[in-house]
């Protein structure tokens, strides 16, 4: 059974809930604020241009999108820094364990607290963030083919390409009465 965030966060105190509501939130609200002030620059230096508001208002749309979408990240945040925190406190924490959130900007904030909250310095933080995101980086540009019929898995980096064969299974018979 999963708790629910929004409630395991009320066992943080208000101010650590707010700093870190602030902290996750942050790209959310500059792409709320930044679009709404630009529409709004527009109209106040330019009130004749009405044919330019429409666009513009449209742009702000979805970068609107974009915003409501990292809000509505916000639980899965709050839950990995309390499991986090758990594993902390018992003891069972090692940094690797973040590394997947590493791949995502609006997770490498939370990736960073994590490492906070575990207590490293700030110039390890740093190299092992940096680290992690290239790790993330690379494994996000590596794609990989499965060639069924002869078994081969292909899996390309940009640097190389490695070719394994994989194990064969027995398939059940098809229709016609052949076996894979």
């Amino acid at each position: 059974m999963q708790t629910n965030p929004i409630r395991a966060a009320a066992g943080l105190s208000r101010r650590e809930r707010v700093r870190l509501w602030c902290s996750y939130q942050r790209y959310a609200v500059l792409m709320a604020v930044a679009p709404t002030a630009a529409v709004a620059a527009l109209a106040v230096a330019w009130p004749g241009a009405w044919w330019l508001w429409g666009p513009a208002a449209l742009g702000a749309l979805k970068m609107y999108g974009f915003a409501a979408d990292i809000y509505g990240r916000w639980p899965r945040k709050v839950r990995a820094t309390l499991l986090a925190d758990r594993r902390i406190a018992a003891g069972r924490f090692r940094p690797e364990m973040v590394q997947r959130y590493c791949g995502d900007p609006c997770f490498r904030v939370v990736a960073r607290e994590i490492l906070r909250r575990a207590g490293l310095p700030p110039a390890e933080r740093r190299a092992l963030m940096t680290r992690f995101t290239e790790a993330e980086a690379e494994r996000g540009r590596t794609l990989v083919l499965i060639n069924r019929h002869d078994g081969v898995l292909f899996e390309m980096d940009g640097h190389s390409v490695r070719r394994q064969h994989l194990a064969r299974t027995p398939r059940a018979p098809t229709p016609t009465g052949e076996c894979g």
